[in-house]
């Protein structure tokens, strides 16, 4: 599964690095611009607005084999933002911004796998 995962992510052509597998864990970081960065991560929920510039996400992708011949993934994300205030007042002197997932990028991975996937049993 996750060589299929890993032949998808070549395909779509995800920028991605830090890529790391093993029996059954895939970790990678994705790289996203700000259009990208916004379908995938909440940006507004921040106490300032800010101006992305880019992003990108630590996925963890784990397998692990459950009964009758079945398997099940699980996908977690985590998010950060690259950025500046707008807020010529208040803002904050960082210009990293860790972001909330939308579940947008889990569930394109799942639908890829479920779409996708054919077992060689």
């Amino acid at each position: 599964m996750q060589e299929f995962l890993q032949s998808t992510a070549r395909e779509q052509q995800w920028r991605v690095g830090a890529n790391h597998a093993s029996e059954d864990t895939w970790t990678f970081v994705r790289y996203f611009n700000p259009d990208e960065l916004s379908k995938y991560a909440d940006t507004n929920v921040l106490s300032e607005p800010v101006k992305f510039t880019s992003g990108k996400a630590a996925v963890l992708v784990r397998t692990s084999d459950i009964e009758n011949g079945y398997v099940r993934v699980q996908v977690t994300a985590h998010f950060q933002g690259n950025g500046r205030s707008t807020d010529k007042v208040w803002a904050q002197p960082g210009d990293v911004w860790p972001l909330n997932s939308k579940g947008a990028l889990e569930q394109e991975i799942l639908k890829s796998l479920q779409t996708g996937y054919k077992s060689i049993n």
